[in-house]
């Protein structure tokens, strides 16, 4: 049997054992700590930043989006008063081609009434049949 002396000699190299143990695992403990919260600080860091460059290009997005939208409105205003222009000029061409069928009506109508008034002249002067 061991003597007493070997057993109290066997307890504190136990408990000195488990003292380092505890103090190992406790520095272990804050050395993970220790790198977590710099993990954390650094990928904090990277989020950040990476979170203003979408921000900057939400607002650039937002102002190139307002100017596209001005630029629409004014092209949109531009191809109304171009449109109107348009139909102006279609209408005066229309009314160009009325007055000039109108034109060569009256002109036919003349025509034939020339036509009648020498037929009735000749009618009328049966002698004359040379025109002059």
């Amino acid at each position: 049997m061991a003597s007493s002396g070997q057993l109290s000699d066997i307890l504190r190299d136990h408990q000195a054992g488990q003292a380092e143990q505890k103090r190992a695992s406790e520095q272990l403990r804050k050395d993970a700590v220790r790198d977590i919260a710099g993990l954390c600080d650094s990928a904090t860091s990277s989020l950040s930043s990476q979170l203003t460059r979408v921000l900057e290009n939400q607002r650039e997005i937002e102002s190139l989006s307002r100017d596209c939208a001005h630029l629409v409105q004014t092209h949109a205003r531009s191809t109304a008063k171009w449109t109107k222009l348009v139909d102006q000029f279609n209408t005066a061409l229309k009314e160009l081609g009325d007055v000039s069928n109108w034109a060569h009506v009256i002109e036919r109508d003349m025509l034939d009434v020339a036509a009648t008034l020498e037929l009735v002249h000749a009618s009328l002067n049966p002698n004359s049949s040379a025109k002059p």
